[in-house]
């Protein structure tokens, strides 16, 4: 039986994760990003302001409009120039990554929402629920009846998360542990035959999701098209799309904000083997790798020890598993780890200096299509 918990203000017995959402103190509604932060503030994109517009809180009756114009990098940096010039307070410059995130002060924070607890709230609320919430409570009494996930370790986020939805919203389902994400891709198609009203994406949404990978990432259409369709849990449910998110748990959160630092270099291709995929499907996602050998022609540091792939583009990762052999193209950062006093090499994705022009692809795929 799913335990009934009332809204809660900030902050849970947890770390801060992706994808939780909060309400500032002028009501306006943040997405919080990735799994570490600041120690007295939480990096974010302003995603909803007090306005004329589709949203309304069933919460608070307050109606938003919508000011992140998209999700990609360019409408992340848009967000942040917007919300620059109405809140300079929350522009935060990270000595950790050496550029610019919005961060909102914690006594900046009036609300916050967790998306596990909306989650049994939903469960708890099962006679007042409207369509989308149905669909969200179905969907999790099916990915615990067949895929064997714990109620516990799912949430709901998005416009859900702060009862703002519409009646077009999408359902962003979130999936908490690393165990649960590693074969997720194999197992879901159990879901179609097991519940009809779930389908794959379109083949029409699918060229479509193929075209904004290859404008992220230079890759040709045909190439980028098999990478969608490996993930086999990009669906719908009805007329809604689905968004499965996965994320770490506190306790596997690799390392804490300020612990290291990161020194960009110059843009690289590097061709080597996944040795942990363990966070292969989270936000930033972490591929640890080994055997590196660089191909960049243009590179007069050959033996450097590059132990990872650190990747803030959600469309590039989720493909890999340990074992496999890939070539990846980004930029190259020197790690000062203040930890454990040690220095390495990572390669980062979804950066501005490598806009356009970055990846990680299967060997075979390398050298078939971009060799």
């Amino acid at each position: 039986m799913v335990t009934r918990y009332l809204a809660i203000r900030f902050p849970l017995n947890r770390p801060s994760l992706h994808l939780d959402y909060f309400r500032d103190d002028k009501d306006r509604i943040c997405q919080v990003l990735t799994w570490h932060h600041p120690q007295d503030r939480r990096l974010c994109i302003v995603k909803y302001d007090l306005g004329e517009g589709y949203w309304i809180s069933r919460e608070t009756g307050k109606q938003y409009k919508r000011i992140l114009k998209s999700y990609s990098l360019e409408g992340q940096d848009d967000n942040l120039q917007l919300v620059k010039e109405i809140e300079p307070s929350y522009l935060y410059h990270s000595v950790m990554y050496g550029v610019d995130f919005l961060a909102v002060p914690f006594e900046r924070i009036k609300h916050y929402y967790y998306p596990e607890i909306r989650l049994q709230e939903i469960f708890q609320e099962n006679t007042k629920l409207d369509e989308l919430e149905r669909k969200v409570k179905t969907l999790a009494e099916l990915l615990h009846e067949h895929l064997k996930i714990p109620f516990e370790n799912m949430g709901i986020t998005g416009s859900i998360l702060w009862k703002g939805q519409t009646e077009k919203s999408d359902i962003d389902f979130m999936i908490y542990g690393n165990s649960f994400a590693q074969g997720f891709n194999e197992r879901f198609p159990i879901i179609y035959d097991e519940f009809p009203e779930i389908k794959p994406m379109s083949l029409d949404k699918s060229r479509r999701y193929a075209e904004s990978i290859g404008r992220k990432t230079g890759l040709p259409i045909s190439l980028s098209t098999k990478y969608v369709a490996i993930k086999k849990w990009l669906s719908v449910f009805s007329d809604t799309n689905l968004s499965l998110i996965f994320s770490p748990t506190p306790e596997e959160i690799p390392f804490n904000y300020g612990e290291q630092k990161f020194t960009p270099m110059n843009s690289i291709d590097v061709e080597c083997v996944i040795s942990n995929s363990d966070l292969g499907y989270a936000y930033p996602s972490i591929y640890e790798i080994k055997e590196c050998n660089i191909l960049s022609e243009n590179s007069s540091t050959f033996d450097l020890p590059i132990v990872r792939i650190l990747s803030f583009e959600g469309a590039l990762t989720g493909f890999f598993n340990k074992g496999d052999s890939v070539v990846v193209r980004g930029l190259l950062e020197k790690v000062k780890d203040r930890k454990n006093n040690s220095e390495y090499y990572q390669i980062i994705l979804g950066t501005k200096e490598c806009i356009g022009n970055e990846f990680i692809v299967f060997k075979e795929d390398f050298h078939k299509y971009l060799g």
